[in-house]
């Protein structure tokens, strides 16, 4: 039985495919099985993972129709085997010690999750295959850790990649599909159930950027699930005690639905849609009792009003300078 269960969900993937194979291949700790669920995907991508199958006995394929990236990382997993668990997209690919430095990390620190730093660039640097040095910190997964990491903008709960995460942690709580964001609302939940994390500064996974990704593109309505995720995230950590946590990711919560507002009205050129985002998120702030401060209050209100509001702006302005 391997320790480590990679899955790869893959769809639409034949240009990266082979390089993020080959570097999973080529790692440094190979006690791993390799799973690659071929996601409906209408190019090449199902033959050159079979291909992969009939050369290593380490890859397995699952066919599976179109469901998403959530459906598919769900479906692999009662299918695997390991102990431990590694998240890679399709499109990127890892450094050769990941593997062996994340889990030497989480052996000796008995973390329920270790995880590195991602390398983000259109393509990896020449040089990016060098051995790469060994350490790590334990951290504890309490409210001011989680706080402060999130103030360093080291919050490790936005994507299950770059992880190794132990399988319970994972089971306890699959990703919600039909959605995008998904990674966010799923790895909070791993993150206390885990206890500790140990965090690798060093770069070991290499992050390719897409501006055509779902996340990294102009507005669109599936990114309205950033909402959804946040809506989660700040609920759960209400409902643990982590109050001032939730309190950042509120802060979060309302520029994103300004944000959200702003796409809504002048890219999608949709208005009436702003006043359905508003509503939704003052149900949300009523269900969970918060209350926003002065600026998140004006936010939402320009947000909300935005012709309104301008005028305002401007004849407070005017009365500023009468008292003057």
């Amino acid at each position: 039985m391997p320790e480590i269960s990679i899955i790869v969900p893959v769809y639409r993937a034949e240009k990266y495919l082979n390089v993020c194979v080959d570097s999973i291949l080529r790692q440094t700790y190979a006690d791993f099985e390799l799973v690659l669920i071929e996601d409906g995907s209408p190019d090449q991508s199902g033959a050159i993972c079979d291909e992969y199958a009939q050369k290593d006995d380490r890859v397995r394929v699952i066919h599976q129709p179109n469901q998403g990236q959530a459906a598919a990382r769900n479906h692999a997993l009662p299918m695997t085997q390991g102990k431990w668990l590694c998240y890679v997209d399709s499109d990127d690919m890892i450094h050769p010690q990941m593997l062996e430095h994340l889990y030497r990390a989480a052996v000796e620190s008995g973390a329920g999750i270790s995880m590195c730093q991602f390398l983000e660039a259109p393509e990896p640097p020449e040089d990016y295959e060098q051995p790469a040095d060994f350490s790590y910190e334990l951290l504890t997964m309490d409210e001011p850790t989680l706080t402060e990491l999130h103030d360093r903008d080291q919050y490790p709960g936005w994507v299950a990649c770059a992880k190794l995460i132990r399988r319970q942690c994972v089971e306890g709580y699959p990703f919600q599909t039909g959605r995008v964001y998904e990674d966010n609302e799923a790895v909070t939940r791993w993150l206390l159930p885990a206890k500790t994390l140990a965090m690798l500064p060093a770069q070991l996974y290499f992050y390719r950027t897409n501006p055509e990704s779902t996340t990294k593109s102009q507005f669109s309505l599936k990114k309205l699930d950033y909402l959804w995720a946040l809506e989660s995230m700040i609920g759960y950590f209400q409902s643990v005690g982590y109050h001032t946590l939730a309190q950042r990711f509120l802060t979060r919560y309302v520029e994103a639905a300004a944000s959200a507002c702003y796409g809504v009205r002048n890219e999608l050129k949709r208005p009436e849609m702003a006043n359905g985002i508003l509503a939704d998120v003052q149900k949300f702030l009523s269900r969970e009792e918060l209350k926003l401060t002065r600026q998140e209050k004006l936010s939402l209100l320009e947000a909300a009003h935005p012709n309104a509001m301008g005028k305002f702006w401007k004849t407070a302005e005017k009365v500023r300078k009468l008292w003057k």
